[in-house]
């Protein structure tokens, strides 16, 4: 069994950090009440960005984690 690199080791770190930072991004477009006034988008638009925000925060997380879980195995 083989270490990883320093470098992809944080590049992973970063890829899970992107992850939770889309999730928390689409979490407070949907619970804002004004979208920050920063778009001019009704409520159904901000509740499809925000749910797509989240599934695609959680898509990259599982990602970068099965590709962590992929390469620990012999």
């Amino acid at each position: 069994m083989s270490k990883k690199p320093f470098h992809e080791k944080i590049l992973d770190l970063v890829s899970m950090i992107m992850a939770l930072i889309y999730v928390g991004g689409g979490v407070a477009l949907i619970l804002s009440s004004s979208s920050f006034k920063f778009l001019p988008i009704n409520n159904i638009q901000k509740y499809a960005l925000g749910a797509l925000l989240i599934v695609y925060g959680i898509f990259r997380g599982y990602r970068t984690w099965r590709g962590n879980n992929n390469q620990e195995e012999p």
